[in-house]
Formats: C-alpha cells, sequence, structure tokens
C-alpha cells in the first residue's frame, strides 16, 4: 500500500498544537501504562544526505520505499532551507534530486515514485526514476495544473488538476498507460488527496466544514461527515473528528464504525493485521499510541512523545515517522 503522505503530513498539522488540552478527556497516571506493551521498540535513525541536518516524510510503501524532503535548518521557525526531494530504501538514501524541483510525493511497494515538475511554467505530473529522470503525465490542455500525488501498489497514480478554482482529481491507470479517467470531483473549496489503498480507493481532506471524502470501488464518493481521513488499508479508513477531538474509524462506504475516546485525538495509520495508529493524550502530554478494535494494545511507553507516527509497516512490527525533524522508523524487538 501506498500510505500516505503527501505534502500535508502529520508532523506539520501537530507542529501546531499546543501541550495543553482543549476539553479532552485525558488519562489519569495510573492508566497511561495499562496495556502491556507487546514490543520492545528499537530506534533507527534514517540516513540525510551530505550537508543536510533535517529531512520530512511524504510517503512510504509500508516496507522498504519512503520519499520526502532533506535540507536544512531556517534560522526561524521549522522551515528547511535548500529543500530536496529525496527517496529512501530501507532507511538508506537511495536519490536526491538536485534542485527543488522536482517534487517527490508518493512511492510504492515496487520503488515507482511520483510527484510534479514545472514544464512551460506550469505544474505537471510525473514519475521519477530513481536516478532522477523524469517522465511527464498526460493532461488535459484545459487545466491550469496537475500533479500525481499517490500511487498504489498496483501502480495506478491519482492526482488533481486545477481548471480555475475547481478541483479535478485525476487517475493515471497502471493497466492503460497513457491515459487518465477524470473522476467527478465534488465542488469544495479545498481538497487535498491523502491515500490510496491496493484496491484503488482514495480518501481526500476537504473542506472542515463538509468533512472528509473516500472514493470506493463502486466509483462514487461517500462523505464523512465532520471528520478528516488520515489513511486507508483495504477499505478501513482512519482519521479524526473534527468537533470532538477524538480518533474514528469508518467504512469505505463512509458508516463511522467506532470512536476512539480517552485522550485519542486521531488515527494516522492501519497496520496489515489491522492495528490502528494515531496519538492521544496522557496527563496533557500528546503521545503515540496503538489501538485495536477501538482498544489499546500498545501505549508505546518507550517511545518518546516527540516521536509522530505517521506509518505502520505492513506486518506492524515497524512505527515510521519524524522525531526531532528527522525520518525514524522503531521496530519490534
Amino acid at each position: 500500500m501506498s500510505d500516505r503522505r503527501r505534502r500535508r503530513t502529520l508532523a506539520t498539522v501537530l507542529g501546531a498544537v499546543p501541550v495543553m488540552v482543549w476539553g479532552l478527556v485525558v488519562l489519569p497516571a495510573g492508566q497511561a501504562g495499562a496495556a502491556a506493551a507487546a514490543c520492545t521498540w528499537q530506534k533507527t535513525v534514517w540516513d540525510l544526505p551530505a550537508g543536510a541536518d533535517v529531512g520530512t516524510l511524504d510517503g512510504y510503501d509500508g516496507d522498504r520505499w519512503a520519499v520526502g524532503i532533506t535540507g536544512n535548518r531556517a534560522w526561524m521557525g521549522d522551515g528547511i532551507t535548500n529543500p530536496r526531494g529525496t527517496l529512501w530504501d530501507n532507511g538508506k538514501v537511495a536519490l536526491r534530486v538536485s534542485d527543488e524541483i522536482p517534487h517527490l510525493n508518493d512511492v510504492n511497494a515496487a520503488g515507482l515514485v511520483v510527484g510534479d515538475t514545472i514544464v512551460d511554467n506550469e505544474f505537471v505530473g510525473i514519475t521519477v526514476g530513481h536516478d532522477g529522470t523524469t517522465r511527464q503525465l498526460p493532461g488535459d490542455p484545459a487545466w491550469d495544473d496537475y500533479s500525481a500525488d499517490l500511487v498504489s501498489d498496483n501502480g495506478d497514480i491519482v492526482g488533481t488538476a486545477t481548471v480555475g478554482l475547481k478541483f479535478r482529481v485525476v487517475v493515471w491507470p497502471a493497466g492503460a498507460p497513457g491515459t487518465y479517467r477524470v473522476l467527478p470531483t465534488p465542488d469544495v473549496n479545498y481538497l487535498h488527496l491523502q491515500d490510496v489503498d491496493s484496491q484503488g480507493r482514495i480518501v481526500a481532506q476537504v473542506d472542515s466544514s463538509f468533512g472528509g471524502l473516500v472514493w470506493d470501488t463502486d466509483g462514487q464518493w461517500r462523505k464523512l461527515s465532520n471528520g478528516t481521513p488520515w489513511a486507508i488499508r483495504d477499505g478501513r479508513v482512519v482519521g479524526g473528528l473534527n468537533d470532538t477531538n477524538a480518533a474514528a474509524e469508518w467504512t469505505a462506504r463512509g458508516a463511522l464504525v467506532r470512536t476512539i475516546g480517552s485522550g485519542a485525538l486521531n488515527a494516522t495509520a492501519v497496520g496489515g493485521n489491522g492495528t490502528v495508529g494515531g496519538h492521544r493524550f496522557v496527563n496533557s502530554q500528546l503521545r503515540p499510541v496503538l489501538w485495536r478494535n477501538g482498544v489499546v494494545s500498545d501505549p508505546l511507553s518507550t517511545v518518546p512523545a516527540g516521536f509522530v507516527l505517521d506509518w505502520l509497516g505492513n506486518d506492524e512490527q515497524t512505527l515510521v515517522g519524524v522525531e526531532s525533524r528527522r525520518p525514524v522508523e522503531y521496530d519490534c524487538g
């Protein structure tokens, strides 16, 4: 599965979250470690290219490949100077592009990298070879610009195009190279493609007043009322509720399966065996956590609070995210 992410990473969102609790129910100290941890999590800091000292992640295939941005710390704030798209292979740098473009947005299990670059003063969707070469995806001349944002494990590429102020969702199918199709797209003011699963289901973040969207295999968008989706795997959607500050799970048809409370803020990842990863408040501190069927299965008490959990590995033995502005993973010992 090509899990997220995307250019709108959770680290970006959580970086703006204060540590004080906004009316959330937080766990008493005695309950914080009530669930027995199944793993002794061992940390590995991923490599950075020579000259870079920070990095972010935008896409991970659940096993081997990941893409993101590497560069240098800005003098002020959390910005990155000299940003360059970067591809990792098992935590080792496999490619760093030579300029700010092309952007590397996602990668699948076959190592297929997708993104965008500028051609004739317009952004266009591309695939990127491991040597840095790019191949432009076909588009409609009527589009103002377009981008390849996600790629599924079967090779379908999903992106967005804009016409004026309108968004279009575009699919370049693996089974019909050189072609594309435009999905019927709701009229929204904001649309960000967040994730695609192996069966081609898509989740999108849209206007907060509208909720999230799920494109199912029956060829229809379903609305997640008041919900923000962060990930999808095999038709299971996870994310957060906008008005109650709780994590949530939905079906691919948009039906709410459960709400996860007890200090939960959001769910951000789904493992290959159904475990859900996310973040919750424990004694006013935001921490990563694993749930199963809505119940804490591992409080990740040995993993630092500063670790932003973005992905679970396919076998659920690996946590991948960002900590201290570096891509890191924690492996089950």
